[in-house]
């Protein structure tokens, strides 16, 4: 029998998330439930084990609190990985209390915006005493989280995967229109404004370029209107938010990722984008930025190019050289997809992730 180990989410599962989802699902060699304190969706991210806790007003955190021991001592969990800092603050005291081990893996804004805040930085200090391993992104955010208390030797990074089976490597060719793509959430990290404004300038050059835009968030209007003012907006396209395998086909029929990262006003940070990765595999060169841990997946020149943040006039200049250097874009995105099978292939992620696992357990046991 297969030991059991739960995995637990604030919210199952944001439209944003599905590398959570393909992490949670690749899961061999361990039998896996799902604690979360909301069910967002059910449709896009079917799982069988799903474990919805109360809302957590304070006058029910005892009842979920009670509810959520029954659960795990019910399914014996030998092992619980929160995901986000906030899910290993919720979960510590009671896997000390049942002498769970805790993983907690940190993803972004849980490791740069967040700590600002004195009580979030205060229960950190207690989980990095508890916790017995945190897992991050990248080397940049790991340091991160060692400025903030965590013991160096607690940390380790494990870069989040891709599917290569369900993301493959499209022979690109020259084409007559070129499509630029961004994708993510519209909030403020994402630089989208950044990326709107240097499209503007290149189709002042280049005429046949059209720019698609996946996703959705509190930024809307506001990226919507950027592109009626700069008078581009029969030139984009604003998707909403796709399927996952829809986002592939509108990469796959691509010809340039953009990715403007940027640090935001109140310190929220990137780890390294998923979308970056996904693009990568199917062999889109990048335009992104020098933000977070994106270097150490796009190599300037290489797979693509960095330009530092806010730079418009540096990411008009990337594109149009890729736009016309079509032989060497396509070269980039051969070589992207090369680093994402040697260093983000997310079955030899999921094998390391499974071998910390084992350890972890038998260590306890």
């Amino acid at each position: 029998m297969k030991p059991t180990i739960a995995c637990f989410l604030r919210n199952y599962l944001p439209f944003s998330e599905t590398f959570i989802y393909d992490e949670i699902t690749n899961i061999k060699n361990f039998h896996l439930i799902i604690l979360t304190e909301k069910t967002t969706d059910r449709v896009n991210f079917p799982y069988p084990e799903i474990y919805t806790l109360p809302e957590k007003p304070f006058f029910k955190k005892i009842q979920s609190t009670s509810l959520l021991q029954n659960i795990l001592i019910k399914n014996k969990v030998k092992l619980v990985h929160a995901r986000f800092g906030w899910g290993g603050i919720r979960m510590r005291k009671l896997c000390k209390k049942l002498n769970i081990p805790l993983i907690t893996t940190f993803y972004g804004i849980d490791a740069s915006r967040l700590p600002r805040h004195f009580f979030y930085r205060y229960n950190l200090k207690k989980l990095f005493q508890d916790g017995k391993i945190f897992l991050v992104r990248s080397n940049n955010m790991r340091d991160d989280i060692i400025r903030l208390g965590c013991p160096e030797e607690k940390v380790i990074v494990l870069y989040g995967g891709v599917d290569l089976k369900k993301f493959k490597l499209k022979k690109r060719v020259k084409k007559e229109k070129i499509k630029i793509i961004m994708c993510g959430r519209f909030v403020e990290k994402k630089g989208f404004e950044y990326g709107i404004r240097a499209f503007a300038k290149i189709t002042r050059d280049h005429k046949n370029t059209l720019m698609y835009i996946i996703g959705d968030g509190k930024l809307r209007e506001k990226l919507k209107e950027l592109t009626i003012s700069l008078n581009i907006s029969s030139k984009i396209k604003f998707l909403g938010v796709l399927p996952h395998r829809e986002v592939q086909k509108q990469m796959e029929e691509s010809d340039i990722l953009l990715a403007p990262s940027i640090t935001a006003k109140n310190g929220d940070k990137e780890g390294i984008p998923t979308v970056i990765k996904e693009a990568m595999a199917t062999g889109l060169p990048v335009v992104s930025t020098y933000h977070a841990g994106i270097p150490e997946l796009v190599k300037d020149g290489e797979t693509g190019f960095l330009v530092a943040e806010k730079d418009v006039e540096a990411i008009t200049e990337k594109i149009s050289y890729l736009i016309t250097h079509p032989d060497i874009a396509i070269l980039m995105g051969e070589k992207g997809r090369k680093v994402v099978e040697e260093k983000f292939n997310l079955f030899i992620q999921m094998k390391k992730l499974e071998r910390l696992y084992g350890r972890l357990i038998n260590n306890n046991g």
